[in-house]
């Protein structure tokens, strides 16, 4: 599997051991989380709804989703007080994660859309590549995010959220490389172009964490 590569600036434990120093824009930020993972739950069952729905497809939709509902419960353990939805004014930068994870799923569709032109076969690739690079992009900044809860001596961690992130991918590696004979270079070259989408939304959380 490949390794996702970090931002040159404004990096990812920089940017969070700044937004967790201040409670309120923490349970924004885990907020945000929560708003990513609800918008992957969606779009599965969106786009892999049908009578082909197998088993892989309704655990990790169900598993997005209540990763969506565990962010959210941890903002409230920030602040008991937030009972916020996904308006912009309850996230960290709103706009910018709603247009990270559509450029995304933009990008992968374009690139298979050159080659493969059966539809259902187009629809279950694209569901498992653009999962498959946002989740690795996920492992990466959920890594550096729970060892700095760690060592701020915080209540929430993010051990099994992860491991359930780790079998979500093998799983769909598996399927990729069954279907995409090309699965290795094609996911390089997503994941490279995933890395400059991210350095641009990373920038503007780190923006953020400044204020």
């Amino acid at each position: 599997m490949g390794q996702v590569t970090e931002t040159k600036n404004d990096s990812i434990p920089q940017v969070l051991q700044a937004i967790i120093t201040n409670d309120k824009n923490h349970a924004l930020w885990l907020n945000t989380l929560s708003l990513l993972e609800h918008i992957g739950s969606r779009k599965i069952l969106l786009t892999q709804s049908s009578e082909d729905t197998s088993e892989m497809i309704l655990r990790h939709a169900t598993e997005e989703a209540r990763h969506a509902l565990f962010f959210k419960k941890a903002a409230r353990t920030i602040q008991p007080e937030f009972r916020s939805g996904y308006q912009n004014s309850s996230l960290v930068r709103g706009t910018a994660a709603r247009i990270y994870f559509a450029k995304l799923d933009t990008l992968v569709r374009r690139n298979l859309r050159k080659v493969f032109t059966d539809e259902k076969t187009f629809t279950y690739l694209a569901y498992l590549y653009t999962t498959t690079v946002i989740e690795k992009r996920a492992m990466v900044v959920y890594t550096a995010y729970d060892e700095i809860l760690n060592e701020s001596g915080s209540p929430i961690r993010l051990t099994n959220l992860i491991l359930e992130e780790e079998g979500h991918l093998s799983e769909m590696s598996a399927e990729m490389f069954r279907l995409d004979p090309d699965a290795a270079k094609r996911l390089a070259i997503l994941e490279e172009e995933e890395a400059k989408i991210f350095t641009r939304f990373w920038r503007q959380i780190g923006e953020f964490s400044l204020n």
